[in-house]
């Protein structure tokens, strides 16, 4: 399949290698800026456009990688579906729900093809979880939460991603840009049910930046479930990746996900019988896995989930959790953030 990717960062040439690596020809590249730009065409070795649409128009892809800034992302996908080509969009899909929902909507008015590229879907946990509540043995779930901590926001200043800390063009830090994985694993869940936001905290406390290294977002669903989902830039540099935990509570058993001693991502089941330990996929895996199956669905002219339909009601959870954190001092700061 010949694909093009739009813009080099959020994780745009990271998407492009995955591709590459998955078999796919990448015919085109695009950057609104020429370093990045560059890189990508020397990466891929193809030519670099400077617009979404002249990638589009010279290249006439089989599908887009959709990523950049995420006051940009919309125009990206607007670009593909003016165009009905298919495409697989980076989180965090924009800056905002406002900015991404007009795209979204021509996008389903026309059948445009959309994949969110979020691994968790292809994770091995949110496997075991649906088979136990379609069996009945983890009960009725009551709580979810989630932890997506990495390292700090320094990490992004020396790259091409160092615009992630201009709320201006991210939307925010580490809430902007890491909230999609819990949130989306959430609304799996949950499905179609009304959802609150009962609690929020926005805090820069340990950098001291214009955004938040520290995010984390209540919610509730009108019969009871409450979904935790937090995110931050605290973990420590240099050492692995990120500190990352899933925890679902049911009424029936619990299942849990954290690292072992050697960085594995480890699965916990736990019921009145006893624990049950099983290793999950790497990051790595979940990335091709998700891509993977997006192509094939491409391909076969099948469906796939999430849609960009989805990333619009992701987003619209973030800002609410965002509005929230920004009614009081106490919930947002205590340094200024944009």
């Amino acid at each position: 399949m010949k694909v093009v990717v739009l813009s080099y960062s959020h994780h745009g040439r990271s998407m492009a290698r995955t591709a590459h690596g998955l078999g796919h020809e990448i015919v085109g590249v695009m950057d609104a800026e020429a370093e990045p730009r560059q890189q990508l065409s020397d990466d891929f070795q193809c030519p670099g456009y400077e617009t979404a649409a002249a990638c589009l128009d010279a290249s006439k892809p089989d599908a887009a990688l959709v990523a950049g800034k995420h006051i940009e992302m919309p125009d990206h996908v607007q670009a593909c579906v003016d165009r009905r080509i298919p495409y697989l969009l980076d989180k965090p899909f924009a800056d905002c729900a406002d900015r991404l929902r007009p795209a979204a909507e021509a996008s389903e008015k026309h059948g445009v093809f959309s994949a969110l590229v979020l691994p968790n879907r292809a994770s091995r946990i949110v496997s075991v979880v649906k088979e136990m509540v379609a069996d009945g043995s983890l009960g009725d779930l009551v709580l979810y939460s989630s932890r997506l901590n990495n390292g700090p926001p320094s990490r992004y200043d020396p790259t091409p991603s160092a615009w992630h800390s201009d709320p201006s063009i991210s939307g925010g830090g580490c809430w902007a840009v890491e909230a999609a994985h819990g949130i989306d694993t959430f609304l799996q869940f949950v499905g179609d049910r009304e959802i609150s936001v009962v609690g929020a905290v926005m805090s820069n406390s340990m950098h001291s930046r214009g955004v938040e290294d520290s995010g984390v977002g209540v919610l509730r669903t009108g019969d009871g479930i409450t979904g935790i989902i937090e995110s931050g830039y605290n973990y420590p540099s240099g050492t692995r990746g990120g500190d990352h935990f899933f925890r679902f509570i049911g009424t029936k058993a619990s299942v849990f996900e954290q690292y072992g001693r050697n960085g594995e991502p480890l699965i916990e089941v736990h019921t009145t019988e006893g624990v049950e330990f099983s290793e999950d996929l790497s990051h790595g895996a979940r990335i091709q896995g998700v891509m993977g199956a997006a192509f094939d669905a491409i391909r076969d002219g099948g469906t796939f989930e999430p849609t960009v339909v989805d990333a619009v009601r992701i987003l619209e959870i973030q800002d609410a959790v965002y509005a929230h954190a920004r009614q009081g001092v106490i919930t947002h700061g205590p340094h200024p953030m944009g």
